[in-house]
């Protein structure tokens, strides 16, 4: 599971101008309120094809997922639910995703989140970073199977069974994710 808060975007900008590091801001629509201003404070790289440059996108259309039944269901306090300052590890964030723009991210506060925005409406300022100047990519392949731990470990608690897990599907197939941090 992710929180997906695509429907609420209104604008946001990412920048990777520095090694190892993604900081930013995105705001968020919310019905009949103000909207919702997050800062971005990640530990990582953008993918090599927008690496060490900033990210400006937006939503010509934004509206509020929990009000417009954009997640299947009407859920009226869901954009609430996230965090005004997003803290974390940067998971994939990349322009060369089918077609659109995806921004993925772990969040101490909200597990993780995932933005998928049309290409049309994002733009990459600054010019292309000569990547072998560059640290190699700080990312951070290990995060969601930590998220898939997490996952597990609260499933136990809530359910009260030992036996609860949470499967991933991988490279190699599928698998089994538990506590210990063995895949």
């Amino acid at each position: 599971m992710a929180f997906r808060p695509t429907a609420n975007i209104i604008e946001g900008v990412l920048d990777n101008t520095i090694p190892g590091v993604v900081r930013g801001w995105i705001d968020f629509y919310r019905e009949g309120t103000q909207p919702l201003h997050c800062v971005i404070e990640l530990d990582g790289d953008f993918h090599d094809d927008i690496r060490g440059r900033v990210l400006h996108f937006w939503n010509e259309n934004p509206s509020d997922a929990g009000y417009d039944g954009s997640l299947g269901r009407i859920e009226p306090e869901y954009i609430e639910r996230l965090h005004p300052i997003q803290e974390g590890n940067a998971g994939d964030i990349t322009t060369n995703h089918h077609g659109t723009v995806y921004i993925e991210w772990y969040s101490q506060s909200n597990g993780r989140v995932v933005l998928n925005i049309d290409r049309s409406q994002a733009e990459v300022h600054g010019n292309e970073v000569d990547l072998s100047r560059l640290p190699p990519r700080k990312s951070h392949p290990d995060s969601f199977a930590g998220y898939l731990r997490e996952l597990a470990i609260a499933l136990r608690k809530h359910t009260k069974d030992p036996n609860a897990t949470v499967l991933g599907i991988g490279d190699s197939g599928i698998y089994r994710t538990d506590e210990s941090g063995r895949n």
